[in-house]
């Protein structure tokens, strides 16, 4: 498999037999990213926080004596802000699979109804799964956040399996790990591009104008929209390559 080839193939978003399908999907990551941005819940004002991490990685023992334990100030409303933060992360997970639902579909010779009904007939054991391999996560990303990201490539085809082959959440992680055999250094480097694509293209933002201005929010959340369907394009061409149109071996016999 060529990088180049997949990497530009999984930036072409708007390339469905049914464009509007994608361009409404971009509308609502869209819609979503500009509405949390201008209007958060909660508290975004993490200063306190900031300044407890600069004090502590100066001096950690006066932080952690024997006589007090000196904690950061975090208010309810900075608890808010995380849980709001974190639940928008996760929306945008299910509709970057729902984008791969509808392009393994339409890979499958399926009707866009047909992918659709089947994503939210799926939905419950796709949310089992996402809770399963929560606590994993957490551990993992506390302990060491590399071991984390080396994970995901193993586990990328995991909710397309369970909705495409209707697998429970155990064998999809094991099926999962087995059907990527041989492309998880692959699918790593090109999830590690299309991240740092898009942090590029925030990048060169910021030094036009701050993201948390009104100005900056639409090209910002016009950026996140486009690369949280990239990332779902990126894992349903991986498995329309290793599953459905696998690629004859380059040493194969001459016919």
């Amino acid at each position: 498999m060529l990088f180049a080839g997949i990497m530009i193939d999984s930036l072409m978003i708007d390339r469905l037999k049914k464009k509007w399908a994608a361009r409404c999907l971009f509308l609502l990551v869209f819609a979503i990213s500009v509405c949390s941005n201008l209007w958060p819940a909660g508290d975004s004002d993490l200063s306190k926080l900031s300044a407890w991490l600069v004090k502590y990685n100066k001096d950690p023992a006066s932080f952690l004596s024997a006589d007090t334990i000196v904690l950061p100030v975090i208010t309810i409303s900075n608890l808010v802000y995380f849980a709001f933060t974190l639940a928008v992360m996760i929306v945008y997970v299910f509709i970057a699979f729902l984008y791969s639902r509808i392009y393994v579909g339409e890979k499958s010779e399926q009707s866009l109804g047909t992918s659709i009904l089947s994503y939210f007939r799926r939905l419950p054991v796709l949310i089992v799964f996402f809770m399963i391999i929560a606590v994993p996560a957490l551990f993992l990303s506390g302990i060491n956040p590399v071991v984390l990201i080396c994970c995901i490539p193993a586990l990328i085809f995991s909710p397309i399996l369970i909705m495409i082959e209707k697998k429970n959440p155990i064998d999809a992680i094991a099926d999962s790990y087995k059907y990527t055999k041989g492309a998880k250094l692959a699918i790593f480097w090109n999830l590690l591009t299309l991240y740092f694509m898009y942090q590029a293209a925030m990048m060169l933002l910021l030094s036009f104008m701050p993201t948390d201005s009104s100005a900056g929010t639409l090209p910002g959340s016009f950026f996140t929209a486009y690369f949280i369907l990239a990332a779902g394009r990126l894992s349903g061409v991986f498995y329309d390559r290793l599953r459905i149109h696998p690629l004859p071996p380059a040493s194969g016999p001459v016919t």
